[in-house]
This record gives structure tokens, sequence and C-alpha cells, in this order.
């Protein structure tokens, strides 16, 4: 989808001139268009929505200028940088670690990571800059990569080649929950924990990507509790569990992730995601489980909420 076009409006910045095989199948699916009180938070599948949308019009084209604001982001954007290691250079591939993006370029690489409310999309020049848009990519086929961040949890680095593995974000990164090792570094991962085993799926030196509202989900189709300590569960439940977290990450990436009722996922070409009409659980507190009919149960755990249904997950 091209994006759309719209008035342009003066902003202040510093230029450069200036298989799965979990359970989830015996559940019914809620009925399109629950409306979900939740920030959205991107995990995994949003993250390489926004990689699959940008990488044909990043890769192979080349960064003709760099507009840039001097702001403190979780690590700041220093202008300075973005210029001197990007405009003019090709980028040659588009990565991602985990909930990280990574812009390869000719002797550079951009660290991205979109935080709670951080998007990365493309616009024509002449279209409005949203507020909190902190950097913009002009490309060689005319279009604009902008991050946006309103909250500024998010990164946005520019980096020299020898510098990414250093950077602390990366450094103890665990399995990626799409690549063959993710079974067997969940069975380490759980193998002693002491810890809900909510909490070991959101350990991102275990997992790395895989958030709250998927780690709550794929309980739900393994038919876990959330609350259960992670060494207590069986190695046949836990391959369940590694089978359902490839399923409902395979299914979300299929429709484009998960836009909640704020709105704020979106991938690069602004279209949202709908797999939201597909969780079984997560927002659900009161409602009827779809498997049993038990209210949904919410409780708090280490600051974040899990849902879970008190009969069908043990």
């Amino acid at each position: 989808m091209e994006p759309h076009v719209g008035k342009a409006r003066p902003e202040t910045w510093e230029q450069g001139v200036p298989q799965a095989t979990g359970l989830g199948s015996r559940h019914r699916m809620p009925e399109p268009g629950t409306v979900l009180r939740l920030p959205a938070v991107p995990e995994l599948p949003e993250v390489e929505t926004v990689r699959l949308s940008l990488a044909p019009h990043l890769v192979g084209h080349r960064v003709v200028e760099v507009e840039a604001r001097r702001i403190r982001l979780r690590e700041g954007i220093e202008p300075a940088s973005w210029r001197e290691r990007f405009r003019g250079r090709r980028i040659l591939a588009l990565e991602r670690r985990g909930k990280y993006l990574l812009a390869h370029a000719e002797g550079a690489v951009a660290l991205f990571h979109l935080g709670m409310s951080g998007r990365m999309v493309l616009r024509r020049p002449e279209e409005t800059r949203e507020p909190h848009t902190h950097l913009v990519l002009r490309m060689d086929h005319g279009l604009e990569v902008r991050f946006v961040d309103p909250r500024r949890f998010g990164v946005a680095v520019a980096l020299r080649p020898e510098e990414l593995e250093a950077h602390p974000g990366l450094g103890r990164l665990g399995a990626d929950p799409l690549s063959d090792g993710m079974h067997e570094a969940l069975r380490r991962g759980t193998a002693r924990s002491r810890a809900p085993i909510r909490s070991v799926l959101l350990d991102q030196t275990v997992l790395a990507g895989l958030g709250n509202i998927y780690a709550n989900e794929a309980l739900a189709r393994a038919g876990i509790s959330p609350l259960r300590r992670a060494r207590a569960i069986s190695a046949w439940r836990i391959g369940a569990l590694a089978g359902a977290v490839r399923e409902v990450l395979g299914e979300a990436l299929e429709a484009g992730g998960t836009t909640l009722r704020d709105g704020g996922f979106v991938n690069a070409s602004g279209d949202s995601g709908y797999f939201a009409v597909r969780l079984l659980v997560y927002g659900r507190e009161g409602e009827p489980c779809v498997t049993c009919g038990a209210p949904i149960r919410r409780r708090a755990l280490t600051g974040r909420s899990v849902y879970y249904c008190p009969r069908c997950q043990r």
C-alpha cells in the first residue's frame, strides 16, 4: 500500500545540508470486532511485520538525506552521527534480532527498537510529519522512512559495524522463538527456574522477542497456568508450550501483528495488524473462556498483567 498524501508542516530539525504442534486447535476463536482496552507494545510479530514491509524500500537503496532531532530516547539520537554514517550510504540488509531491527549499510549499522510506542513508517516528503517524529531517512526512490516515538522508550542509533556486537541490548539475547533452537532454549531456561513460567517466557536471555501478549496466548493454548513454577512443568508440557509459541507467533505474523484499541501498532505502510480478534485470554478479564465458559482472570505478576482461564490452564 502506498503512503497517503497529506499536507506538509514545518518542523525544527538538524539536517545534513539541512511448524507448530500446540494445543490451540481445540479452542474456538472470539468473535471478530472484540474491543480491547489495552496499550499495544510491539513484540516479535510486530517487529518482523515492520521489517518485511520496510525491506523492499530500504534494501538496495541509498539514503540521500538524513534529518534528525537531538532528543533523548532510551538512547539519545545524535544527528551528527546519523549524517556522517548514513548520508549517501546504500542499505545492504535489514535484519531482526529479538525485538531489534538492524539496518546494515556500507560501513555502518542502524539499530532500532520500537520500545512501547515506536513506529517506523514510509511517507512521501510532502506528507504531514506526525508529532514525535525524531528521525527521517530520505531514500533514493523519493520516499522517507520516519521513526516516530511519542513515549520515547525506543532506540535509534547509528553505529560502526565493529560497535554492534558490544551494544548492551544485543549482548545476552537468547534464542529466536522462530529458530530451530527455540525448544532446547526453553527446556534449559525452565529446567531449574523457580520463577513463574510467564516470567521465563519474557526473559529475553531465554527467548529473544517474545512479549506479554504472545506469552499469555501461548500458555493458554498449551493449557499451562502462567503462575506455575517453570521447573515443575513436565518435559512433555514444555514441548507442547514450545509448539504453542511457534503456532501463535506464526499466526500473528500471518495476521500482520496485533493492533489493539489504541491503534498504536501499524506496519511501515500504515496498515494495522488483525491478530487481536483471535486472542484467547489477553485483555479479556471477566469474559467467558472460549473453551469452558469460565471467566478469564487477570493478575499482576512482576508489574505486568497475566490473563488465564482457571479451569483450562493448570
